[in-house]
């Protein structure tokens, strides 16, 4: 894991960070149903200026910028007294790597230099809140070491809610002269609309990988799914879309330079599976590079999601990779073939399994 060091934002760092954390906490209480998206960025400017009273100088607040050599890569929120009391133990407000360096597994190495600066300052304990909608932060802090210590559930007690459909906002409109259901029915026919894109763009790609048809409409069901799960504020949908996109790019172009983008975004914002795929395939892009450790690593990190989600096919996989990636630095894959063939047979992926016996022939004398 690379190593991330920590130091107090500057005055234009903090005025930017300001703006950027208000925007994101404001769209999280919105789509955790907390908050109404009227006047929810002033909101969210006027709480964090109450728990910064005396801006990156306030007392007992670590605001702090992460960099590997010296290179800004993300920022940190820490409050060393926690906001209900409990004592010894601080409070993470807000954590972010930095956009053109996410996909790099900086995510959890800038989550441990917040850590010891808690330490150093006499922490006993680290705590933090994650929204529901955020599956990727909620797998990094489990995977990190968080446990849950309070969950709070909702239900949502409406009489119209069960029925809720396109039609009944329309009939709501239309017949009684309320509109406040017609924001959300769009919505759910945006959302549903970008995922009909992203499945017909997954089938024109199994076309191209069975060689069984025309795929010539992959890329343009990408983008507008991408488009459409933006448009929504579907962040999770997105990534899934960009995933995609950069598997596209990767695989039937074989343009990593392209790819990449794609699949670092995917990789900071998707749910666990989404972060497999993208972590693989950023995998391929090193390994192509000769970066084998960096393959190694994040192959490894994909493996580690696939075994946790139940998906045998996609952990053999990406043992093929790691086959290929030991057998080049001199280690015995023995163990790895004899696992991905397992595998593969258990999961009827005879395609994978053609490959695993083709790695195996390369890595085994």
């Amino acid at each position: 894991m690379t190593d991330v060091t920590v130091r107090p934002m500057t005055a234009t760092e903090y005025d930017a960070w300001q703006h950027d954390l208000a925007t994101e906490y404001a769209a999280d209480q919105v789509a955790a149903g907390n908050w109404p998206a009227g006047g929810a960025y002033e909101r969210a400017r006027e709480e964090n200026a109450a728990r910064l009273p005396q801006g990156p100088a306030t007392d007992g607040m670590l605001t702090l910028i992460g960099t590997v050599d010296g290179e800004p890569v993300g920022r940190l929120w820490i409050g060393l007294a926690h906001p209900r009391g409990v004592p010894d133990c601080a409070f993470l407000y807000d954590i972010e790597v930095s956009a053109g360096h996410r996909g790099r597994g900086l995510g959890r190495a800038l989550l441990a230099a917040g850590e010891e600066a808690a330490r150093e300052r006499g922490a006993y304990a680290l705590e933090l809140n994650v929204f529901g909608a955020n599956p990727a932060a909620a797998d990094l802090y489990r995977t990190s070491g968080y446990q849950v210590i309070t969950q709070h559930m909702r239900k949502d007690l409406r009489r119209t809610a069960p029925r809720f459909t396109p039609s009944h906002a329309y009939e709501r409109a239309a017949f009684a002269g309320d509109p406040g259901e017609l924001a959300a029915a769009d919505r759910r026919l945006t959302v549903q609309e970008a995922e009909t894109c992203l499945n017909r763009a997954k089938l024109a790609h199994a076309r191209y990988l069975t060689g069984t048809g025309d795929h010539d409409e992959e890329l343009p069901l990408l983008d507008r799914a991408v488009t459409l799960f933006r448009r929504a504020a579907d962040v999770t949908g997105e990534a899934e879309a960009l995933a995609w996109t950069g598997i596209f790019h990767q695989v039937i172009r074989q343009d990593d330079t392209a790819a990449v983008p794609y699949l670092r975004r995917a990789a900071a914002h998707g749910d666990p599976l989404t972060r497999s795929f993208a972590l693989r395939h950023l995998g391929v892009a090193e390994h192509r590079a000769g970066n084998l450790t960096a393959a190694r690593e994040l192959l490894e990190e994909s493996t580690a999601l696939r075994r946790e989600h139940g998906f045998p096919a996609g952990v053999a996989a990406n043992l093929v990779g790691l086959i290929y990636i030991a057998a080049a630095e001199g280690r015995d894959a023995t163990g790895m073939v004899a696992e991905a063939r397992a595998l593969a047979t258990e999961a009827g992926a005879t395609t994978i399994l053609a490959e695993v016996d083709e790695a195996a022939q390369a890595a085994i004398p």
